[in-house]
């Protein structure tokens, strides 16, 4: 009976030092599945120059000052609630409003909830960006990625109250035409499906928001 125990132990741990490399090979094949979902974003081409340049001082003061620490899941939820229950309102087609204005009226338009919640999250990671909410949407939209634990986000005070995984949205939807960093410009996949044209109008109007 011992003889039988000890060779079922026997059996157990020379199954368990072989298969070591197999359980190590399956555990990577995961990880390196995981990553590259994790970095199935378009995060576009460094750009010179873009069609919103004239349009972006706001924006690039913010970036600027924007410091290398990153801020935690439970902030960023906290300011996108806050923000989401800014009342909507329109400022201007192209020109976000500073941050110290919508902190003030507690209202704002895409682009000027998106800086003033890169303002409020002084984060270096976070992009703004310029593009579609929806790819049928007559109207640009604004947001901001952020990166957190090497995963992408979206933050959308806008229209969402919580941030969403970059890599997990829809092909048809957060379009990507422009960002901007505080590290430079990036042009995206889907600008090159367009003509030269002047900006389209940055923000979305009540109707639009009301559909998506």
């Amino acid at each position: 009976m011992a003889w039988n125990w000890l060779m079922a132990i026997t059996v157990i741990l020379t199954f368990m030092v072989h298969s070591k490399p197999l359980l190590f090979a399956l555990v990577l094949m995961g990880a390196q599945v995981l990553a590259l979902a994790h970095t199935n974003v378009d995060l576009g081409s460094p750009a010179a120059a873009t069609p919103y340049d004239p349009y972006m001082t706001p924006v690039k003061q913010v970036l600027t000052h924007l410091s290398n620490t990153e801020t935690s899941m439970e902030r960023v939820r906290s300011l996108m609630h806050e923000g989401r229950e800014f009342r909507y309102s329109f400022t201007s087609p192209y020109v976000a409003a500073t941050p110290d204005v919508t902190e003030a009226t507690r209202s704002g338009d895409c682009k000027a909830k998106a800086l003033w919640l890169a303002d409020q999250l002084n984060d270096g990671s976070v992009r703004f960006v310029i593009g579609k909410a929806r790819r049928a949407s007559q109207m640009s939209h604004a947001w901001l990625l952020w990166q957190h634990n090497n995963r992408w986000w979206i933050l959308d005070c806008t229209n969402n109250w919580d941030p969403i995984p970059a890599d997990r949205v829809s092909s048809s939807q957060y379009i990507p035409y422009y960002s901007f960093a505080k590290t430079g410009e990036y042009r995206h996949q889907a600008t090159l499906l367009l003509t030269a044209q002047a900006p389209t109008v940055t923000v979305a109007t009540r109707a639009e928001i009301a559909q998506r």
